[in-house]
């Protein structure tokens, strides 16, 4: 008897899975990798595919499909309810690959990156969402079927060669009569992709703390910025809050994917603890053999427990990754205050020698301003100094300096700043903008 089959329903016109539905199954393990398209397209078939290994139609609603991760499981018992004839889980994860910056070229070498896969049809957004879908049923006493959706994207379709690989090299053995061990090499290959996924966001923000200590980052431009200067800043700190955007959705979805892998570990204990008990043990057929399924529960639990730690590494690799990209927009915008600091300062500084130019150009005009005036009325010809005969120069030209010389320095003693005129100038500027001398200040009671 064969113990793997393999069903690989990439091509719905071979009609693999259909055939398989036809018959029953006889080898140890089955695996059936197909996707949701496929089963969207044919309901019929998934109808089928559900009801022949129990699998519950609601994780086929929208509500399912829009969540980042999931865990459920059922018992199937038979008909006189004292012995469970199958187990069926169903799971689901949830991946976002950013990919990497492109690697440094080499001397003498051209390299080209691969561009992302475009969004909907849209231009590469740089980076990309994967869902994986797994269900499992486990038929009493050693029979797996394992149906694996969604396995035709990367980095879905790495998963799948290592599970095929994983699934080929399977021997009769006493870990098959536990439900959950083929949980233990189901989920390492989705850490794997999560793995990678969290070091392609560290390369990231890497690369712009790298550009910082550089010299290189856009934001840290000299002060006298132009156009493409601003323009670059600008899509600098478009690059920090998408790397952001990044890093609180990976921060998410492993959050959910500790939870997930958090209530298999639960479920597991839970199923081994009423199968595994004293009164079930009885109606095993091979009571000697429980002491032996005993320890390869135990074995499978350790290593799944070992792969939430692992999730729990990398959870944490993820928040320090949100943490540093935080850190370096911080940072940034520091620096950008800084620098507009600086050209608030100069700024200052040229408008304060304008002002002293104004005040020079003012106090000529003042000093020039009541001879002026002096001179324009005494131009009238309301007064008459004719100098008599022939003189050059009028005897009553001294009235015109003890007029403009004592109205120069009234001028100079009311408007120029300094004493009595400068309170005479904020006098003269409160009553224009109608504000009240004093300011009111409240007191608050103790």
């Amino acid at each position: 008897m064969s113990i793997v089959n393999i069903v690989e329903d990439i091509n719905p016109s071979q009609k693999r899975l259909q055939d398989l539905l036809q018959r029953h199954s006889t080898e140890k393990l089955t695996l059936i990798f197909t996707s949701r398209e496929n089963l969207d397209e044919n309901p019929i078939l998934r109808e089928k595919l559900f009801r022949r290994y129990s699998v519950p139609e609601y994780i086929w609603t929208k509500v399912c499909k829009r969540l980042q991760g999931y865990f459920g499981s059922e018992d199937i018992f038979s008909s006189d309810d004292s012995t469970i004839e199958s187990h069926v889980t169903w799971f689901h994860f949830e991946i976002k690959y950013p990919f990497p910056p492109p690697p440094k070229k080499k001397e003498g070498a051209e390299y080209v990156p691969p561009d992302p896969p475009p969004q909907d049809g849209k231009k590469p957004a740089g980076y990309a969402w994967y869902k994986i879908a797994i269900i499992t049923t486990w038929t009493a006493p050693d029979q797996h079927t394992i149906i694996f959706l969604d396995a035709r994207d990367s980095p879905a379709h790495s998963i799948r060669n290592e599970l095929k690989s994983n699934c080929e090299n399977v021997k009769n053995e006493a870990a098959l009569e536990n439900p959950y061990w083929s949980h233990q090499f189901l989920i390492g290959p989705i850490l794997a992709c999560y793995d990678q996924a969290v070091w392609n966001l560290r390369d990231l923000v890497k690369a712009l703390e790298q550009g910082r200590r550089d010299g290189k980052h856009a934001v840290t431009n000299a002060i006298d910025s132009n156009d493409s200067d601003m323009e670059a800043s600008r899509n600098t700190f478009n690059s920090l809050h998408e790397i952001l955007r990044h890093a609180l959705h990976k921060t998410e979805i492993l959050g959910v994917a500790i939870q997930t892998l958090d209530s298999i570990c639960s479920r597991k204990r839970i199923f081994e603890s009423e199968r595994y008990s004293n009164e079930a043990a009885v109606n095993i057929d091979a009571p000697e053999s429980v002491a032996v399924a005993k320890r390869c529960a135990k074995k499978i639990g350790v290593y799944l427990d070992f792969q939430l730690s692992i999730v729990r590494s990398l959870e944490a690799r993820a928040r320090a990754n949100e943490a540093r990209i935080r850190s370096e927009i911080t940072l940034a915008f520091s620096i950008v205050a800084q620098l507009d600091s600086q050209v608030q300062a100069k700024i200052g500084e040229a408008a304060r020698n304008d002002s002293n130019t104004m005040v020079k150009i003012a106090a000529v005009t003042m000093l020039f301003l009541p001879p002026s005036f002096v001179s324009a009325v005494f131009s009238t010809s309301f007064f008459s100094f004719s100098p008599p005969g022939d003189d050059k120069v009028s005897r009553d030209f001294w009235i015109f300096w003890a007029i403009s010389i004592p109205l120069t320095i009234i001028v100079f003693g009311s408007l120029y700043p300094g004493g009595r005129g400068l309170s005479f100038r904020r006098r003269v500027a409160i009553a224009a903008h109608h504000k009240p001398s004093v300011s009111h200040r409240t007191i608050l009671p103790m």
